[in-house]
């Protein structure tokens, strides 16, 4: 969503979610410890947090991440923005909040931790920045004048903005909330001429989006916060820091993103702008085709992921196929008609797949959505009759059939030359440790996916 603004336009902007997650305190005997887990509201508009391929990074994320790998408990992110003036459910649950320093209240500055300080870059396109640089004297607000500005919305209200405002008057400075990496494309399609976003962002931006160039750097420092309510924790947390700071990991984490190291990160991962704020160029095609379905498209990005890596053009040794490695005999039983490496097909026949083998398990009453989904997962990925062989095992020696971790041990056991001699075994020998990855590796891509990426 972009709006444009002027200076008639502007009004106060308030960090109305920061005193809204602020006012609501934990009860005592909830300790972080206690629950296993931190929760950390972080505004998607604010520097340092950004999705990309379904995978959290930003220099917020990995400090909290260490945090609580130091608490021994799991990190969870909520939205830190409103909803219709409103928290969503979620939202409540939040320990600490993050949110830029200048947008701290007064009275609530005592629950306040600096966390760190880094600056805001002016990107634009190749041409542009040539211009820059021709320059002899380069002056920002001559050049700046009369070009199409765009800004995120989380640089509003802070003093950079308002001076552009007053120097730029009558420029058109356009706020947008989407991504900084859409926003960057933006640039490179020549919608807008410049861009301002926080460095790390702009670094990284800059690798996966050709012909967009760092212009200039702001001499306004950028300053997060992070809001802590609870006085024990906010304590807890600035030992922490204080030590944290000494650390080696800390340095490599202000290496990481503020000496160009995200960069390698993530072109390592083959990741482009296309994956930011969702996981994969086919989000728009799972999501359409498992509403009609009735599966989560996270878990089948999850399944793409495991088995192509979203290549839609690879074929196993097998002879599986396209972005769900199917089989083309597997088509031809359900009457799929069309090219198997076309994603829609490809994905179709999975679907079909998934939803037969569902069926034929039988789960009974109250079995749990994870025991069925790892169960599920198996039988995709080894055959059903494997599985149905350890649920026999299972319900023979009085485990139970529905249980993923029974039956994976009786998965496991169908390795033995011994246990297929038992009459449960329809299906001989087996070696699980194969599907048993698979299945591991598919459930922690969909964890992850389903808390970063909404669905």
């Amino acid at each position: 969503m972009l709006k444009k603004t002027s200076m008639a336009a502007l009004g106060v902007v308030a960090s109305s979610f920061l005193s809204l997650f602020v006012s609501c305190n934990r009860s005592p005997e909830t300790t972080v410890r206690q629950r296993g887990e931190l929760v950390v509201a972080m505004d998607a508009e604010m520097p340092g947090y950004f999705v990309l391929g379904g995978e959290s990074y930003g220099y917020q994320y990995d400090l909290f991440k260490a945090y609580a790998d130091y608490l021994g408990v799991r990190l969870r992110i909520v939205d830190g923005n409103r909803r219709g003036g409103r928290m969503a459910p979620e939202q409540d649950a939040a320990d600490i909040v993050t949110t830029l320093a200048t947008r701290v209240y007064d009275d609530r500055a005592g629950e306040a931790v600096p966390i760190y300080n880094s600056s805001y870059v002016l990107l634009g396109s190749r041409t542009k920045a040539a211009e820059a640089r021709k320059a002899q004297n380069f002056d920002l607000i001559p050049f700046l004048k009369g070009n199409r500005l765009l800004v995120s919305s989380g640089l509003q209200g802070t003093p950079l903005y308002e001076s552009l405002l007053d120097s730029l008057s009558g420029s058109n400075i356009y706020v947008s909330s989407r991504n900084s990496f859409d926003m960057m494309e933006l640039i490179r399609s020549g919608k807008y001429d410049f861009l301002i976003c926080e460095m790390s962002e702009a670094q990284l931006g800059s690798a996966l989006v050709r012909g967009v160039e760092q212009v200039y750097t702001f001499d306004e420092p950028l300053a997060m916060s992070a809001v802590i309510s609870s006085q024990e924790q906010r304590e807890d947390f600035k030992a922490w820091l204080s030590h944290f700071r000494g650390s080696e990991e800390y340095a490599m984490l202000n290496d990481l993103y503020f000496e160009r190291g995200i960069v390698g990160r993530v072109m390592g991962q083959g990741l482009t702008a296309k994956n930011a704020g969702g996981i994969s160029s086919y989000d728009d095609l799972f999501r359409d085709m498992c509403e009609k379905e009735g599966y989560d498209w996270r878990l089948i990005s999850a399944i793409a992921y495991s088995e192509s890596r979203f290549n839609p053009y690879v074929v196993s040794r097998k002879g599986a196929k396209g972005l769900m490695q199917v089989m083309p005999r597997v088509a031809r039983q359900f009457g799929v008609q069309g090219d198997l490496m076309d994603p829609e097909n490809n994905v179709l026949l999975a679907l079909k797949v998934l939803g037969k083998i569902e069926k034929s398990l039988d789960f009974a009453p109250g079995t749990s959505s994870a025991d069925r989904m790892k169960i599920v997962l198996a039988c995709y990925n080894a055959g059903l009759g494997h599985v149905l062989d350890a649920r026999s095992l299972a319900r023979k020696y009085g485990a139970n059939p529905d249980s993923w971790s029974d039956v994976s041990t009786y998965l496991s056991l169908k390795s033995d030359p011994e246990v297929v001699k038992d009459d449960a075994v329809k299906c001989g020998r087996f070696n699980s440790s194969q599907t048993l990855a698979f299945v591991n590796k598919v459930f922690s891509k969909y964890t992850t996916y389903c808390n970063n990426i909404s669905r």
